[in-house]
């Protein structure tokens, strides 16, 4: 059994430890391990140096890049959508400067955003979904109930595209009252005064990585692409992790359906995301970008090779 002469031996013996330490320290060793002290300081402020030039450097090179996609985008895109009328869809948290990128690389392309539907959170939010199934049921006149997501995922879609390329890019009635009941519950916010269906479609995601708020969006992507002429789904960079959208969309049956990109918040993306919607009209699929699933940086900017 330890007894109290025991601790009073291992006291002792940890202030002669210090001691021997503090003596050593000062002594012989002192000058040793200033000196190493003093150039590993050096060596890390010449580090620091170097590395803060070399992300200025980084930063520089992608600025003038940036640049440079920004001027060629109009001559890259130039014609490639004449006349085709294009729905843009927000998807929640998505950057308003993203959809005005996209909607102006729409227009150099010749193409003509006919309507930006913006999807808000309360979508995705699983206390609303039967809130949301039942405005469904009662804009479809249907008594049965089912998947919520499917069902107002289908009836946006078929208010906001058509494959009829007639009836594509003119005003479609009956879409007024489909957009109106969604938004006065808050689940859109649109401009349903007068409704004009467009022939595709650019669905622009967020970077929130967020696997059960993007499920719920997959079945509204999915009726998009079925009801129009094609959908892109663009999303910035951590969109393609997993839980992300464009993640979610590559590693879905969706995924099989409609094109992606995962740059959106670049212009090298947003003119890959609008090349993507060309071939996507061609009956060419692709997933564009720098992140998981991606095949390339970007489709061939010269259609038909």
């Amino acid at each position: 059994m330890i007894d109290f002469r025991y601790h009073i031996v291992s006291i002792v013996a940890v202030f002669l430890a210090l001691a021997v330490g503090i003596v050593l320290g000062s002594g012989p060793l002192e000058d040793d391990i200033s000196g190493f002290l003093e150039d590993r300081t050096n060596a890390l402020a010449s580090d620091k140096v170097e590395l803060q030039s070399e992300l200025a450097q980084v930063r520089s090179d992608m600025e003038a890049s940036q640049r440079y996609a920004e001027l060629v985008q109009p001559a890259v895109l130039g014609g490639l959508l004449i006349t085709q009328p294009v729905v843009v869809i927000a998807l929640p948290d998505a950057t308003d400067e993203s959809v005005k990128a996209v909607e102006q690389a729409i227009a150099e392309a010749g193409g003509a955003v006919t309507e930006r539907v913006d999807i808000d959170s309360s979508w995705t939010d699983p206390e609303q979904a039967d809130q949301l199934g039942r405005v469904s049921e009662s804009i479809a006149h249907s008594g049965e109930s089912g998947d919520p997501y499917e069902l107002a995922g289908e009836l946006l879609a078929r208010a906001l595209v058509t494959d009829n390329p007639r009836l594509a890019g003119t005003p479609y009635t009956p879409s007024i009252s489909v957009l109106g009941a969604y938004e006065r519950l808050g689940f859109i916010r649109a401009n349903e005064v007068e409704v004009i269906r467009g022939g595709s479609a650019i669905v622009v995601g967020s970077d929130i990585v967020d696997e059960a708020a993007s499920a719920t969006l997959l079945p509204l992507i999915s009726w998009v692409d079925s009801e129009g002429q094609g959908t892109v789904v663009a999303g910035p960079t951590d969109s393609a992790e997993p839980g992300g959208i464009v993640g979610a969309v590559r590693e879905s049956s969706v995924g099989d359906l409609v094109s992606t990109d995962d740059r959106v918040d670049t212009a090298e993306g947003v003119t890959a995301s609008v090349l993507a919607l060309v071939d996507e009209r061609q009956g060419q699929l692709g997933h564009y970008g720098n992140g998981p699933g991606s095949q390339g940086p970007a489709p061939d900017p010269i259609p038909g090779t």
